[in-house]
């Protein structure tokens, strides 16, 4: 294998962007997303507590959001929304795979950001 047939090759899926469409799908399965994914709404408040019910956030802010990063490659820092959600949704069943997704994206999101160089040069 020549050095071009190495740039051809697939790069590795980012594990954050791979989780988008199956947080998608729990989304479109729950009725929470029609149609397509447009801009995210602008909101004032966190989760847009103050503007519209948390399922509505989710759809209309953060899965748009989710595609922006997946996108530009431009992931936050921190998440906190598996809380967020698990305060909203907990009791309802059907929610139950999303929380699990959410959790993982969090999960990962929060390991990326809270991770130190492997190597460290010696004073």
């Amino acid at each position: 294998m020549g050095w071009f047939d190495a740039l051809r090759r697939p790069r590795a899926v980012d594990p954050r962007a791979a989780l988008v469409d199956p947080i998608e799908q729990a989304l479109r399965a729950l009725g929470w997303v029609e149609g397509e994914v447009g801009a995210p709404r602008a909101v004032d408040s966190p989760f847009g507590i103050d503007e519209m019910p948390f399922e509505h956030w989710l759809a209309q802010v953060f899965l748009p959001r989710l595609h922006e990063a997946r996108a530009d490659g431009q992931w936050p820092t921190r998440s906190d929304v598996a809380v967020a959600a698990y305060r909203n949704l907990d009791g309802q069943p059907d929610a139950q795979p999303l929380l699990r997704l959410l959790s993982q994206l969090d999960e990962l999101i929060n390991t990326r950001a809270g991770q130190r160089p492997a190597c460290r040069s010696a004073s």
